[in-house]
C-alpha cells in the first residue's frame, strides 16, 4: 500500500543529492545581484537554504502537490502572482517534474525572469543508474514524477526566450554513493559525467531592457511634411 509522499522528499538518498546541488550553485549565485529572486522547491521536505547571495529578497515557495505552490506565495506554478520581468535570478529545483504542465511552467518562470536575468533548472537525470530505484521509491509512495532530459528542458526554455549557457551533471552516480560531493561530476570524464544523479541548466534571458530613442526625422520626411517638427521638439510637445 503506497506510504505519504512526503516520504520520497525525506528520504537520506534524495535529501542528500538536493543538498549536494544547492551548494554547486554556490559559485553561480555569488555573481548574481538584483533586487528580487525566486526559488521554486519540490516539496516542503527539501532543503531551503540557498547558498550566499547578492540578491535583496529571494522569495522561497514549494509545491504543496502537482498544481499548487505554498510559502511566501499560494498560487498555481503557471500563475505567479509577480509582474513580469521582475525577478534577476529564478532557481527551480527539481519542479518541472511534479507540475502537471511543465511547458506552461516554464513559459510563467520565463515571464517573470527579468532581462540578462540567470534561471537555474535542475532535474533528475533520466539516463543515469538513480532511475530505477526513482521508479521503486516513487511507486512505493505514490509521488508522482516525471523526469525529463536536459535537452528537453532547454528546447523549451528556448521556446520562450531564455538560451541555455551550460548545462551540468551534479551528484553521485547511483542513490548508494553517498559520499560524492557536489562537484564529482567536475571531475569525472565527460562520459561519466553524464551518469550524475542530476543535472543542471545555467540559462539567461537573451533581451535587453532597454527602451530605443525616438529618431529625428529625415531631410526627406520633413521635406515630403514641413509641418512635422524635429524629434527634440516632439519630445517636449
Amino acid at each position: 500500500m503506497p506510504t505519504d509522499p512526503n516520504s520520497f522528499y525525506a528520504s537520506a538518498p534524495v535529501r542528500h543529492l538536493f543538498a549536494q546541488e544547492l551548494v554547486a550553485l554556490g559559485p553561480i549565485l555569488g555573481g548574481v545581484y538584483g533586487n528580487f529572486g525566486l526559488f521554486l522547491r519540490a516539496h516542503v521536505n527539501a532543503p531551503a537554504a540557498l547558498p550566499a547571495h547578492l540578491l535583496g529578497s529571494m522569495i522561497s515557495v514549494a509545491l504543496e502537490d502537482s498544481q499548487h505552490l505554498g510559502g511566501r506565495l499560494q498560487c498555481a506554478p503557471d500563475q505567479l502572482p509577480l509582474v513580469s520581468e521582475s525577478c534577476k535570478l529564478v532557481v527551480a529545483q527539481h519542479v518541472l517534474e511534479r507540475v502537471d504542465d511543465p511547458e506552461k511552467c516554464v513559459g510563467e518562470l520565463a515571464r517573470v525572469l527579468g532581462p540578462e536575468g540567470v534561471a537555474l533548472i535542475i532535474g533528475f537525470n533520466p539516463l543515469s543508474l538513480w532511475r530505477p530505484w526513482l521508479a521503486g521509491k516513487t511507486r512505493r509512495s505514490a509521488a508522482s514524477l516525471r523526469p525529463q532530459s536536459a535537452q528537453s528542458c532547454g528546447q523549451a526554455l528556448a521556446r520562450h526566450g531564455v538560451e541555455t549557457l551550460q548545462t551540468r551533471y551534479l551528484g553521485a552516480m547511483t542513490p548508494w554513493q553517498r559520499g560524492a560531493d557536489a562537484s564529482a561530476g567536475d571531475r569525472r570524464s565527460p562520459w561519466l559525467a553524464r551518469l550524475g544523479g542530476s543535472w543542471l541548466l545555467l540559462a539567461r534571458k537573451r533581451r535587453s531592457a532597454l527602451t530605443p530613442l525616438r529618431l529625428r526625422p529625415s531631410a526627406r520626411e520633413l521635406a515630403l511634411n514641413p509641418h512635422l517638427a524635429p524629434g527634440a521638439r516632439r519630445e517636449c510637445a
